[in-house]
């Protein structure tokens, strides 16, 4: 089984400079001067002798967003689903922008998604204070309840505002990592207790293998199955067929969410549908699993195109 991650255009405004001074529609006064000017806004200027006018209108357009999403998860590799919680983004220059944090029961293995406006650079002046630009440096945090928690890929760096219209994902962890491998050290403890191996937490990376099934510990983390049977953390079986569906049956750990691929040669992978086994052959269609609880459940796939002669399928967690 392989691990695998997931893959606007701000409407223009125009904003006026508003001053106190007496206007002529977007004329605004200026003073006296003996030889006063009309001056446009694109530098132009005309002597006409008494007044000194300014055009006081100036366009500061939004660009499109940039936008970040991915999963939080909590010291155990849990995604949060808790009501209230947020993933807050902050700027050296004191900008705030929040997002909630919800189960990804929309988009298999998200649940956040931050959109950050950004100015569209045409002049030095942002369209309103609290925006972006790309190249910004930014972090951010996730606030429960009272509590603010620094996630681990934020403890070091500051990361960059992308392009407009373009899109990152950030995954974000809490916990403490003593030893910069990207795990919380909560989990790392609970894992080596479970096998019951003595190591000290200096001696593991994201890349160790610990187990019979060759999984790394990064891997075991994203899984979540380790804590509940490391020697056979997801363990994929063929049931059988229902009429000419294909009934495939896995564990299913608590807010992790399960997309069902199939390939006719093991290499090319597609997503397929599938119907739940507790919702009938006449349940709806779904094209992922979002698991509330630690179970074990059955689905019903897709029936093959006439013609396919073979198919292999694997379940991708996220």
């Amino acid at each position: 089984m392989k691990q695998e991650a997931p893959k606007h255009q701000a409407p223009e405004k125009l904003h006026a400079q508003r001053s106190t001074a007496p206007s002529l529609g977007h004329l605004k006064f200026r003073g006296w001067s003996f030889f006063g000017a009309w001056r446009l806004v694109f530098g132009v200027s005309l002597v006409l002798g008494v007044w000194w006018l300014e055009f006081s209108s100036h366009a500061y357009p939004p660009g499109p967003y940039y936008v970040v999403y991915g999963t939080v998860r909590d010291q155990y590799g849990t995604p949060l689903s808790l009501a209230g919680a947020q993933v807050v983004l902050q700027t050296p220059g004191g900008v705030q922008l929040a997002a909630p944090i919800i189960p990804p029961t929309s988009i298999p293995g998200i649940n956040y998604m931050l959109k950050m406006p950004l100015d569209s650079g045409v002049t030095p002046d942002l369209y309103q204070p609290n925006v972006l630009v790309p190249g910004a440096s930014y972090k951010m945090v996730v606030v429960v309840g009272t509590v603010t928690n620094l996630p681990i890929e934020m403890a070091t760096n500051y990361p960059a505002v992308g392009p407009w219209a373009k899109s990152m994902r950030v995954d974000l962890t809490l916990g403490v990592d003593s030893n910069g491998d990207g795990i919380p050290d909560a989990w790392e403890n609970a894992f080596l207790s479970m096998l019951g191996t003595p190591l000290p937490l200096s001696s593991l990376t994201a890349n160790t293998i610990l187990t019979p099934d060759r999984l790394t510990l990064g891997q075991e983390f994203l899984l979540g199955t380790a804590l509940f049977d490391p020697g056979q953390p997801l363990d994929i079986i063929f049931v059988g067929f229902i009429g000419a569906s294909p009934v495939l049956q896995f564990p299913t750990v608590q807010g992790r969410s399960y997309t069902v691929l199939a390939s006719p040669d093991s290499r090319h992978w597609s997503p397929v549908t599938f119907k739940l086994a507790t919702e009938g052959l006449g349940g709806p269609t779904h094209s992922f699993y979002y698991a509330p609880g630690v179970a074990t459940i059955q689905v019903y796939l897709a029936p093959p195109s006439p013609g396919t002669s073979q198919l292999f399928y694997r379940i991708l967690v996220q």
